[in-house]
């Protein structure tokens, strides 16, 4: 998504993957930059919480895993058709940059109410994952220094990302992408080495048949696990040539499974029940190793924070016509987000009840139930005889809907799930507002 009045790319970008579209003039985000953008996005959270997500379903999570990462792949491949589509029936609208290419998909597809259900989606996706970026940065810090608390470390955290949210659009921070996938690559290689070295710690794990309610709680984690879609449109619109997209996608997907699959598994048959909500915690944090891993973490979310937030600051400055170029604007409304993603992180400082509750409910719509929604309208619209015609074979159609109807059913159980454990009274005492940190 390029600002206005943009210049060309910087040469020094050309080599990691930024080039020139090969169907027209624009610039903008090559194939492999693309997939680090891809992979930086949906590789921050997720994976520390997989582990517990495993232990809360049992040993089914696993194929719930392998089974979400192909469902939300290919919805995502979906997604990326959508777009295409759109540039072939309204080339005059989208081949130019787009502040909300989710929502005027929606828009296209599912009408004005489609737009709305989508932007309210998008923005909680975005706002409740970038709050709990921010609270697990803050749990990582306190366990490198004690000293400070987690609520401390959250509003520390805020004041440092805040001037990197005033950038204007991914092409302006490629390097944090490139920097938490480095980075997660590591942390995921230290934290299965760990857990298999302190295996000796653990000599009878406890392996339980799930419940309804935990089961329901792991499948809002795996979920989330893999739930970037909301993003997606904006990186494929920073293309320059956005019908790579899908290829983009495929490729990002099987990097995810390959980092997450043998820290869940590890995680899971180590420690069983006893394994906690975050895996960087649930191994012996005074070793050198565990704490170079949890500062490689850090790095990886920071990186992750600003390609999340970006969206979210992009949105609402279309809402508010703010111009789309960097100004006191700008940073007086990104900020004021920011704030508030502040305020949410200090009344609930547990990052996995937030995780649970997103991802069963806004990140199901946003990855499982609208993306095979809009793709399957969009390509049933034969209402103008001169767009490119489109066909949808019985299999893939019968698969879209087993995606959407996997992620009604779900998403219901795993929302009820997750609001109910963020109701509990023991919620409201671990606040730090509880404790009167100010």
């Amino acid at each position: 998504m390029q600002e206005r009045g943009s210049s060309s790319l910087p040469g020094n970008i050309k080599e990691l993957g930024i080039s020139p579209s090969a169907g027209g003039p624009r610039n903008g985000l090559g194939f492999a930059m693309t997939t680090f953008f891809l992979v930086a996005q949906m590789a921050g959270a997720g994976f520390l919480s997989l582990p517990k997500a495993v232990a809360n379903c049992g040993w089914i999570g696993l194929v719930m895993m392998v089974v979400f990462c192909t469902g939300v792949g290919f919805s995502g491949t979906r997604l990326g058709a959508c777009w295409v589509i759109l540039e072939e029936r309204w080339p005059m609208c989208y081949r130019d940059s787009c502040r909300q290419p989710y929502m005027e998909i929606a828009d296209r597809a599912l009408g004005i109410h489609g737009r709305r259900l989508a932007l309210a989606c998008v923005l909680i996706t975005l706002v409740g994952g970038t709050t709990v970026f921010l609270i697990l940065i803050a749990s990582f810090m306190k366990v490198l220094v004690t000293s400070v608390s987690i609520c401390e470390w959250v509003l520390i955290t805020a004041a440092l990302v805040m001037p990197f949210t005033w950038l204007g659009t991914p092409k302006d921070f490629w390097q944090a992408s490139v920097l938490a996938v480095t980075t997660t690559t590591i942390a995921c290689v230290v934290i299965l080495v760990e857990i298999i070295l302190e295996k000796d710690l653990h000599p009878n794990p406890v392996y339980q048949n799930p419940t309804v309610s935990s089961f329901a709680l792991g499948f809002g984690a795996i979920l989330f696990a893999f739930g970037g879609a909301s993003v997606f449109p904006t990186i494929q619109n920073d293309m320059g040539n956005r019908k790579l997209f899908i290829k983009a996608v495929v490729v990002a997907f099987a990097v995810l499974l390959a980092l997450y699959l043998p820290v869940a598994t590890t995680g899971y048959a180590v420690q069983g029940m006893d394994v906690k909500d975050n895996i960087l915690l649930s191994v012996e944090s005074s070793k050198g190793i565990v704490k170079a891993a949890l500062m490689m973490e850090v790095l990886n979310l920071l990186g992750t924070y600003i390609i999340t937030y970006n969206p979210i600051g992009q949105m609402f400055e279309e809402v508010f016509s703010i111009e789309n170029k960097f100004g006191w604007k700008r940073c007086v409304l990104r900020s004021a987000i920011l704030i508030f993603e502040v305020v949410v992180g200090l009344a609930v400082p547990d990052f996995g009840k937030i995780l649970n509750l997103i991802g069963g409910s806004t990140v199901t719509l946003c990855s499982f139930i609208l993306p095979p929604l809009m793709y399957m309208k969009l390509v049933d619209d034969k209402s103008n005889p001169s767009w490119p015609q489109r066909q949808i074979e019985l299999w893939e159609r019968m698969l879209l809907w087993i995606i959407v109807g996997v992620g009604v059913v779900g998403g219901i159980a795993s929302t009820i799930s997750a609001l109910i454990a963020i109701l509990s009274p023991d919620s409201f005492s671990t606040s730090c507002f509880s404790d009167f940190y100010f």
